[in-house]
């Protein structure tokens, strides 16, 4: 799904090549249920409602006007099959059922709370994936899993450039780099 189909306000989005990689690394085919935490605009939700509409998606977003945004996107794309949470993750009590997969947009300076919140709300043999634009936090996530002993734990950077006129040339415009973690919850 193109970035400009989107409703954005001043609201951060996963740009659609990050995007694209992200719903690839969550792997939604056969899932039923996913957590997007730090959902922005919820292009990520959306996107992933559109392509698997057997999917049921929880949102969670703390910033209010991320969270109307999110509404307004899936009213814009006729998504009926996300709940959007406004909360700052980790949420206490827990939702009830347990994810296939879960998606961590954003962290809001719970990055060891957040993973660890997730390694209990995850099935087990299922993924969870993370993206950063600081690689200070995504060291720190990394190692983190590590030491939990997340299974098939990677990172991949990640640039993306668009293509500029500039005078009677052309420029590569870099977007900011992007790191993904992917890591499985071990099977009990």
């Amino acid at each position: 799904m193109k970035d400009n189909l989107f409703l954005r306000a001043k609201v951060p989005m996963t740009k659609e090549e990050i995007r694209a990689i992200i719903i690839d690394k969550l792997d939604l085919f056969g899932a039923n249920t996913l957590l997007d935490v730090g959902a922005g605009t919820g292009s990520v939700s959306v996107q992933a409602a559109k392509l698997f509409p057997h999917l049921r998606v929880t949102a969670v977003e703390q910033k209010k006007e991320a969270v109307e945004l999110i509404k307004q996107n899936c009213l814009h794309f006729g998504v009926e099959t996300i709940e959007v949470i406004e909360g700052k993750a980790p949420l206490n009590p827990l939702p009830l059922c347990q994810y296939d997969r879960i998606y961590v947009g954003g962290s809001g300076g719970n990055l060891v709370e957040l993973i660890d919140w997730a390694d209990r709300l995850l099935k087990p043999d299922c993924p969870l994936v993370l993206s950063f634009i600081l690689v200070e936090n995504a060291i720190k996530a990394y190692d983190y899993m590590s030491k939990k002993g997340w299974s098939e734990l990677n990172m991949r950077q990640l640039e993306v450039s668009d293509w500029h006129a500039l005078g009677s040339g052309h420029y590569f415009a870099p977007n900011n780099p992007t790191m993904i973690i992917y890591g499985k919850k071990e099977g009990i």
